[in-house]
């Protein structure tokens, strides 16, 4: 009798552990997000993905595909499952905005994020196309935000925000971007001069006097700038660009834990009835 009732513990234990891991299993292509306390009065929460090599989006701005499910009060999940899943090596750009048109900043989506939390500590940041405006910055619970978080960017006046810089990308790269794309931005809105703008970028993004000077000519830039009279690092002193797979998003010690736990059930059965039995 005492070995039958083993054995159905037993069997008991191993049903639970194989449903836990079931479940693990079902939630592995969800990512969350806590709306900030202070969005109120919406009704839907909707995520917008897209690949950052600018192939386009994958998951549309506000529609059916993007909308998020509520887990509980401000806790929504979305399942990656319904854009066809992540692809492993590729970055993604991800914001939530809800249907009063409230939104994150852009954060630095890849397969190691899958699992995590998105939220709001008060961050906010400068919005990179449009100055007049802000953004709420989003971080991972369970990364390293200079590994996956807001996206780092130049914005069109040449500030600096962001946390990580996408694997691929470089704070070169990032002041080339800024030439092409805001220079006569920064020029018209910033109250700077041209001096005090690239001085200002080079900076924030540890180039030096030499590789900024490079990159201006390599791109045939009309610029106000000398050398001479920059007060940017004579070193380079790099943005450290982002290392893909480097910090785990904790499924994996979520499913090892559970398992722990459904062995040491197991283990405690067998004692207490060797126990009993003894008696």
């Amino acid at each position: 009798m005492i070995k039958r009732v083993l054995c159905l513990a037993l069997v008991l234990v191993c049903v639970a552990g194989i449903a836990m891991v079931g479940v693990s299993a079902a939630d592995a292509d969800k990512i969350y997000f806590e709306v900030p306390e202070n969005w109120n009065n919406y009704s839907k929460v909707f995520c917008y993905i897209w690949n950052l090599d600018g192939s386009g989006p994958i998951v549309g701005w506000k529609s059916k595909k993007g909308a998020c499910e509520q887990v509980e009060g401000k806790l929504y999940s979305y399942d990656l499952s319904k854009a066809g899943g992540l692809q492993a090596g590729v970055n993604y750009g991800l914001i939530f905005v809800v249907d009063i048109d409230l939104q994150t900043y852009d954060a630095l989506l890849t397969t190691d994020c899958i699992g995590d939390t998105l939220y709001s500590d008060g961050t906010v940041y400068e919005n990179p196309s449009d100055s007049s405006k802000t953004a709420l910055a989003a971080f991972w619970k369970n990364q390293d935000r200079s590994v996956y978080g807001p996206i780092m960017q130049v914005t069109s006046i040449g500030n600096l925000v962001g946390t990580c810089i996408p694997s691929g990308s470089t704070a070169e790269t990032l002041f080339e971007g800024f030439l092409k794309n805001n220079l006569s931005s920064a020029q018209t809105h910033s109250g700077k001069t041209d001096q005090q703008i690239i001085d200002d970028i080079l900076n924030a993004l540890g180039l030096s006097q030499d590789k900024g000077e490079a990159i201006i000519k390599e791109n045939g830039v009309e610029v106000k700038w000398e050398k001479a009279q920059s007060q940017a690092p004579t070193v380079d002193k790099p943005v450290t660009p982002s290392a893909g797979g480097a910090v785990s998003s904790g499924q994996e010690t979520t499913v090892v834990a559970v398992a722990a736990v459904m062995m040491i059930c197991a283990v405690a059965v067998v004692v207490f009835l060797r126990k009993k039995s003894a008696n």
